[in-house]
């Protein structure tokens, strides 16, 4: 399993979508061109959060849970006994 059960990308992009929403107003009165840039970025940056939250949320779905599998062994019931020349004897 990664990290953070594999949202590592719905936390980086939610923590730079909280950023930009947080840094937009600061930016209002700067300069024209950046309101057009928090215009554009912040609702990609949210909708890109939100499919990457409902991708991995799908993912865990369909894969089932994260936990490593235990394989079954069957043992034989036949007891192998080996003689001094190397040969097995049933």
């Amino acid at each position: 399993m990664g990290y953070v059960y594999n949202n590592l990308a719905t936390l980086v992009c939610g923590v730079f979508a909280a950023v930009l929403t947080l840094l937009w107003p600061m930016f209002v009165d700067y300069a024209e061109v950046l309101d057009v840039v928090f215009w554009l970025a912040v609702p990609i940056t949210w909708f890109l959060t939100l499919i990457c939250f409902v991708s991995q949320i799908s993912q865990d779905w369909a894969h089932g849970s994260h936990k490593p599998s235990k394989k079954s062994r069957k043992k034989s019931s036949k007891k192998l006994v080996y003689t001094a020349d190397g040969r097995t004897v049933s």
